[in-house]
């Protein structure tokens, strides 16, 4: 679903996405409450919207009650790559973040990684997100160690598996169970840890400890012993 006051940017996006085969846009409306009506009568996997904070946070809260825990994942599209915008973004619980003069393989690649789960930032913000922000929220009276020690056995491995940045596809496969059982793992882990997306769960995964980066694998050291005798140089005879 497409969701900006300017008529020609949402047809702009509209056309941009109607050639990947694997999107459909279901629907496309202004900023406002008849947006929030659409999206809950349409039910989108992802929503591309301007950066509107407070439609934002309402947008990534379920919608209705016939399908509880269910939000789509949000995007936002905006022309300003201001870092107030994005830790606002962020905080409001967008999954992606994305310039309006993004590419169109950058646009496609961004609505394909939060329809499965994941989170998609654009490279011109990835950089200044690592270097001056933390973009976890206030701790909690709880520690990470208590947090971490309420989840599940099952709920510890897709956790690992967000934070070593697999998509709910992959962990599905390593886990050997349906796509839904990991969606539904996902957003049980975000309640426990009072976390508004799992960007912020991939976080709090490394920071505690959970996940660690991978080392780089050793030389492997010649074995012991003698040594063995040295190949006789090979004689070279001369015609004069």
């Amino acid at each position: 679903m497409l969701v900006d006051n300017e008529d020609l940017v949402r047809r702009g996006f509209r056309q941009a996405l109607g050639e990947a085969p694997d999107i459909t846009v279901v629907a496309d409306a202004r900023v406002g409450e008849e947006a929030l009506r659409m999206a809950e009568l349409r039910r989108p996997q992802v929503v591309l919207v301007d950066a509107e904070y407070e439609f934002i946070r309402k947008l990534t809260q379920p919608l209705g009650t016939a399908v509880p825990g269910i939000a789509p994942g949000v995007i936002v599209l905006t022309s300003n790559a201001l870092d107030s915008h994005l830790f606002w973004s962020l905080k409001a619980g967008a999954r992606g973040f994305l310039l309006k003069s993004a590419s169109q393989d950058e646009l496609i690649s961004a609505v394909r990684a939060v329809a499965d789960g994941a989170a998609f930032l654009c490279p011109a913000m990835t950089r200044r997100l690592i270097d001056r922000f933390e973009i976890l929220p206030p701790p909690h009276e709880r520690s990470h160690a208590a947090a971490l020690a309420s989840l599940s056995g099952r709920e510890t491995q897709v956790l690992r598996g967000i934070a070593m940045g697999r998509s709910n596809q992959e962990i599905a496969h390593e886990l050997h169970v349906t796509l839904a059982t990991v969606k539904s793992h996902v957003s049980r882990v975000l309640a426990k840890l009072e976390l508004p997306n799992r960007m912020h769960a991939a976080l709090m995964a490394q920071r505690s400890g959970l996940v660690h980066p991978p080392q780089p694998p050793r030389a492997k050291q010649a074995p012991a012993g003698p040594c063995p005798p040295a190949r006789p140089e090979p004689v070279v005879r001369r015609a004069w």
